[in-house]
């Protein structure tokens, strides 16, 4: 059984080990991410109660080795050719099912968002970018670690959620300032939106009963990692990585 305590302190460890990885080497990070999407994978299915938890975890995973093999080995571009077989691949699993396919809609929908959110977590390990996405990341996954220790604390959900907003920026201002190919105002913003989210993924998905159980509590601690990817590649873009 894992807490709240217990899912924040894995995000801020995984966030410490993504910024780490930024900084060594883009492929150490690239493995890290895909490991972490293969568990997203096994326990998404279970935190949102789909109908069928192995066929959806299944698609989900292959989803995610076919982004990074297309994030690596060809361009970002090529991920809207992932996206369609995605939907693709999620209404075949459905037409594969032999439980006379109670809860269709939640379950299409289900598999989609998963498969999105794998999708969107390659952005972290994109090839291009570089020195600008590569500061980029150590700053998002900085804020996003500080957020996560601040959920972590025995406060009022209410109380949490801002001081993790609050503590993510500065971490973002300290760190971009830190980094010149970042800088102190978009490190502020990029702490402040993974602050948000942070704290508003954890507060969401600790209100599914499955949260207590373990795979299910490794999905949701993933995901305030893995939302972000395409949103820091973006960004690197527009700072001219």
């Amino acid at each position: 059984m894992m807490g709240a305590a217990s899912r924040a302190a894995v995000t801020a460890l995984g966030a410490a080990v993504v910024a780490l990885a930024g900084y060594l080497s883009r492929d150490l990070l690239t493995a890290l991410i895909l490991a972490l999407c293969l568990v997203f994978a096994a326990g998404w299915p279970r935190l949102i109660g789909l109908p069928t938890t192995r066929g959806a975890g299944v698609v989900i995973a292959l989803v995610a080795v076919a982004a990074t093999a297309v994030v690596r080995l060809g361009s970002v571009a090529g991920l809207a050719v992932v996206v369609g077989l995605a939907v693709i691949g999620a209404f075949v699993h459905q037409m594969l099912r032999r439980d006379g396919r109670p809860r269709l809609v939640e379950s299409v929908s289900g598999v989609v968002t998963g498969c999105a959110v794998v999708v969107s977590a390659t952005g972290w390990s994109a090839p291009t970018g570089g020195l600008v996405l590569a500061s980029l990341t150590v700053t998002g996954a900085a804020s996003i670690a500080a957020a996560a220790v601040c959920t972590a604390l025995p406060v009022r959900t209410e109380l949490g959620a801002a001081l993790a907003t609050v503590v993510a920026g500065v971490a973002g201002l300290v760190t971009g300032w830190a980094l010149a190919a970042v800088g102190g105002l978009s490190g502020l913003l990029v702490g402040l939106a993974v602050g948000i989210l942070t704290a508003a993924l954890h507060v969401l998905f600790g209100r599914f009963p499955a949260s207590r159980r373990v795979r299910p509590a490794l999905a949701a601690a993933a995901l305030p990692l893995l939302v972000p990817g395409m949103a820091i590649y973006l960004v690197a873009h527009l700072l001219g990585g």
